[in-house]
């Protein structure tokens, strides 16, 4: 059986992206098993917020369901015009949320996706 891939998505500063990178750094020149985390990080709520707007979710759930989808075919689902459907394909491409494969159909690597929120500054 296959492991489910989960992608992290949170708030959190640079520094304290730095410092978790260093700390793990650390365990492997220890030799420490170090379990592998896929995540990307926003700096703000409203970073995020703005970055992963309902139509890009819409257009994430889309394509999940469909399975590969080659990027026209996904103008219509989710009712956008064909170059701003591109440009949120294009945006989710480059954030490693959506995937192209060779056939250049997009899809969704996740299994999951997390969302981490702290609420503590």
């Amino acid at each position: 059986m296959t492991e489910r891939r989960i992608l992290r998505i949170e708030i959190s500063t640079p520094q304290a992206a730095m410092e978790a990178f260093a700390q793990t750094w650390e365990r492997l020149e220890r030799g420490e098993a170090v379990t592998p985390v896929e995540s990307i990080g926003f700096e703000s709520l409203s970073e995020m917020l703005s970055t992963l707007t309902p139509r890009r979710w819409e257009l994430i759930q889309t394509v999940k369901r469909r399975g590969p989808t080659p990027i026209g075919e996904l103008a219509e689902p989710v009712e956008q015009d064909k170059i701003p459907g591109c440009t949120d394909v294009g945006t989710l491409v480059d954030l490693g949320i959506l995937e192209v494969d060779d056939r250049q159909r997009v899809f969704v690597p996740w299994d999951e996706i997390d969302l981490r929120v702290p609420l503590a500054a």
